[in-house]
């Protein structure tokens, strides 16, 4: 990792995971609310919102991060992702983030490691972007 470049803490974090669950859920809900007019009126197979709302934070996560190296909130909080080396992460390392975000448990991963799981796995960390 970068020395110039620090890590972001636990405040930041939870800003990060409510805004962007906030944007996930207005997504996921009207993707829902969208399918579910096509059970109404034409007989589709019905889906629990659960599904929407894991497929749209995968989606999400993997989109914006591979992207941008950051997602809506972290765009605000002007904070990004790199690899534990410096440099930008390959795409094995998003797919692992995303697909650890999913999982309702990546936060636990700060009790005993100072870093969610999603950061553990994918070998990434948290910086402050630069202006």
């Amino acid at each position: 990792m970068n020395p110039t470049s620090p890590t972001i803490g636990e405040g930041t974090r939870i800003l990060h995971y409510l805004i962007d669950t906030l944007i996930i859920c207005i997504i996921s809900y009207l993707l829902y609310r969208w399918w579910n007019f096509y059970v109404f009126y034409w007989g589709f197979k019905a889906y629990r919102y659960s599904y929407f709302f894991i497929g749209s934070t995968w989606v999400y996560t993997f989109i914006f991060e591979a992207l941008f190296l950051r997602t809506p909130a972290k765009m605000i909080t002007g904070t990004k992702v790199q690899s534990a080396s410096g440099s930008r992460p390959n795409i094995i390392q998003f797919i692992i983030r995303a697909t650890i975000r999913t999982i309702p448990i990546s936060m636990f991963g700060m009790a005993w490691n100072d870093k969610p799981l999603h950061d553990t796995f994918s070998k990434t960390v948290l910086v402050k972007a630069r202006s």
